[in-house]
């Protein structure tokens, strides 16, 4: 944000205490920008990492137990909610919620309560309120994913806070029917005429304004490269990346390279002019041309960088349509320079180009079997 790039902040509690959201949420505000609180209620029994110092932390356990609370607690559900909001000054209160599943109509029944609680908090402050709408991996199919947004979009929400939850082995979706059934739901729910912010977008933003969205959410870490339950649930696991050396994100490949081995062997192994192109766009935090070591978070946030100022023209299309298209056009551009660079004998440790046909792919079959909704948002003055 201060290298002028994003509209705000969403933050998250996991790890992150009340008390010093509070400072940084007035560090985002004194930029200018928005600030919106993610619960982070997924896994409504999990209490770890800084939870407990948050207000509805005392809220959090069984599906069940939250299905039989009492209006009193409710109620004071509702304080909870509005004290985390008001105390940070956020623009929009995200309502908690349960991922939605195949076959699980309680879900419904409980997410509609909590949207009912989080919207007495939300008009309380005399600010909007976003129902959360993440769809679950058991969504296997288009017609689940149809009936639990048949459900989801009853709600008389200002607006939809969106994910998909991805397997949690995969950095990034690679097939197309999974690729397809998240840009269609995010295609209904633009449809309910409702501003939809894609939650945990990572790169998937290049096809997600595409979906309808007005905006997308984009973090440094690969664990919200995509909506995943494992980051909510106690696990041995530590994490960090250890050793692992940076990552360089390519505009142009629209994936990552390692860094500097594979910026060297492409250098080597390719035509310079065609290398140079590969890292390209560049940003502040890129490495320069003499660098041999190159931390990661200076990666981290390059990444970030790209991917905000490459989506950004994307949000400010007129229209769906056009955004999709070109992102579809992009990534077909990125499976030519793959194609080009597996020529070359070289075969990146990422597996970077495992996806980029497959969004295309799913971006134009939904072009193609949804032309009507994209029609309709056209005509409703929609994204």
């Amino acid at each position: 944000m201060q290298a002028g790039l994003g509209e705000g902040v969403i933050i998250s509690p996991k790890d992150l205490a009340f008390d010093k959201a509070k400072q940084y949420a007035k560090k985002y505000r004194d930029l200018g920008k928005g600030v919106l609180l993610d619960p982070q209620y997924y896994d409504p029994e999990f209490a770890a990492g800084k939870l407990e110092t948050w207000p509805i932390s005392e809220f959090r356990q069984s599906i069940g137990g939250l299905s039989a609370l009492p209006s009193s607690i409710c109620s004071d559900l509702a304080r909870a909610i509005e004290k985390e909001n008001r105390e940070l000054g956020c623009d929009a209160v995200i309502a908690p919620a349960i991922p939605y599943e195949a076959a699980r109509p309680e879900i419904i029944a409980l997410n509609a309560r909590l949207f009912e609680i989080a919207k007495n908090a939300g008009d309380a402050i005399g600010i909007p309120t976003y129902a959360t709408v993440v769809i679950g991996r058991s969504a296997t199919t288009v017609e689940v994913v149809e009936g639990i947004l048949s459900g989801a979009t009853t709600l008389e929400a200002d607006g939809w806070y969106y994910g998909f939850e991805i397997d949690g082995q995969q950095r990034l979706p690679t097939g197309i029917d999974v690729v397809y059934r998240y840009c269609l739901a995010g295609l209904t729910l633009a449809c309910s005429g409702k501003g939809v912010l894609h939650a945990y977008s990572g790169p998937l933003a290049n096809i997600a304004y595409g979906a309808g969205a007005r905006a997308v959410g984009i973090g440094i870490w690969q664990n919200l490269w995509g909506f995943k339950r494992t980051k909510f649930q106690v696990t041995a696991e530590q994490g960090g990346g250890g050793e692992a050396p940076p990552r360089y994100f390519s505009g142009v490949l629209w994936g990552t390279i390692v860094y500097p081995d594979e910026v060297v062997q492409l250098s080597k192994r390719i035509s310079k002019s065609f290398s140079s192109q590969i890292l390209q766009p560049s940003s502040p935090y890129s490495p320069s041309s003499s660098a041999i070591t190159w931390s990661k978070w200076e990666s981290r946030k390059h990444m970030v960088y790209i991917i905000a100022s490459m989506t950004n023209r994307l949000a400010q299309m007129a229209d769906a349509r056009r955004a999709m298209e070109a992102a579809v056009a992009a990534l077909e551009t990125a499976s030519m320079f793959h194609q080009q660079i597996v020529a070359a004998g070289i075969q990146l440790k990422d597996e970077t180009d495992a996806y980029q046909s497959s969004w295309a792919a799913a971006g134009k079959k939904l072009l193609t079997e949804h032309s009507k909704d994209y029609d309709w948002l056209e005509l409703c003055g929609g994204p």
